[in-house]
């Protein structure tokens, strides 16, 4: 009995600390999440890489030496893309908000074009209801851009984020023993060889659909790239950087990648707005009759309806960011969903 008691005495603190825990770092959230972002985009970036130190493990290298020579090999072919691609993609990004004002005013002035011309055959109610929902759509369009332009440059400015992100996950991977031990001995006993096996199917799930989406969006960014450049489309280079990193998100990425290339092309003409999204169109019908079926398949094994809902909510409550992880969050949400349905079904 006093076993029990001591047990129970203790399994209520044990709560009662989570709980504290949880609600000092909800009140303390914007903090934190400054804080813990590297360690999240550390933690993904070895899990890409781990694969292939496991790869060179198995082939005679001692662990260490596996991790240093893949990190390695990543720097140095990062390096050499990097040396074209960062200071282009920069200056596109500096020249972009230097010539802001000027979109902005041709934005202006296209819309007033187009309500000088129809205009004639409105009555003043509706003319006034037109009027001043062209300056809704003007401030919404001139916030939308210096928006996205001032995202864009705090990708490069958080840059030292990425650095320690990229050590953390040096010491993730080279330690991967250490920190998988840490876990095992969190599960208990019993359990070890059931959680396992759940964690071993939904890092299946997310192998597949994650390193999928990323050879995906290479090779959209490259096709969309090679699409603008031909068509002569100002800031092409950034245009096939924002559709490669889009196409990421199921269904709606090539719509969130394709509305800054419209208003991009239709700034310098209704022609070349019509040629960018016919270059988006194209490429978006490679990527999915060709390229996602042969890389990615049916990767998570679930349905469009769930995978939109996901993205809603993800949405809703994380933006664009959350999208981007929505389908991997919702494919191990399925799979726990189907583990404990089927505990429930089995239990007598």
């Amino acid at each position: 009995m006093e076993r029990k008691t001591k047990k129970a005495v203790l399994s209520l603190s044990v709560a009662g600390i989570i709980i504290v825990l949880i609600l000092f770092l909800y009140r303390n959230k914007e903090e934190f999440k400054s804080i813990l972002v590297p360690f999240f985009a550390g933690a993904v970036i070895a899990y890409l890489l781990n694969p292939a130190v496991t790869f060179l493990e198995r082939r005679g290298f001692r662990r260490v030496a596996a991790a240093v020579t893949v990190y390695i090999l990543i720097l140095a072919a990062f390096a050499g893309i990097a040396s074209y691609l960062i200071p282009s993609a920069y200056r596109e990004m500096i020249r972009l908000t230097e010539i802001l004002p000027f979109y902005t005013f041709k934005i202006k002035d296209y819309l007033d074009t187009l309500y000088i011309r129809f205009s004639k055959s409105l009555t003043p109610e509706i003319k006034e209801a037109v009027r001043n929902n062209i300056d809704v759509i003007q401030a919404y369009i001139t916030k939308k851009i210096t928006g996205a332009a001032s995202a864009l440059i705090k990708i490069f400015e958080s840059m030292i984020n990425w650095v320690i992100a990229f050590i953390i996950s040096f010491y993730l991977v080279k330690d991967k023993d250490y920190f998988t031990n840490i876990f095992k001995y969190m599960v208990p006993l019993r359990k070890r060889q059931e959680v396992f096996k759940l964690g071993s199917q939904i890092n299946t799930a997310l192998t597949r659909f994650i390193r999928g989406q990323l050879m995906v969006a290479l090779f959209v960014g490259i096709l969309a790239t090679l699409g603008f450049l031909m068509i002569d489309l100002n800031f092409a280079l950034l245009m096939g950087l924002v559709t490669g990193i889009a196409n990421v998100i199921p269904y709606f990425g090539p719509i969130i990648g394709g509305v800054p290339v419209a208003i991009l092309g239709l700034l310098d003409s209704p022609a070349k707005a019509l040629w960018a999204v016919l270059v988006v169109f194209v490429v978006q019908q490679i990527e999915s009759g060709i390229i996602t079926p042969k890389i990615v398949g049916d990767s998570v094994g679930i349905h469009p309806v769930f995978i939109i809902l996901s993205l809603f909510i993800a949405a809703k409550f994380f933006g664009i960011a959350g999208m981007l992880f929505a389908v991997p969050v919702a494919a191990i949400i399925k799979i726990l969903a189907c583990y404990v349905f089927e505990k429930i079904a089995g239990t007598p």
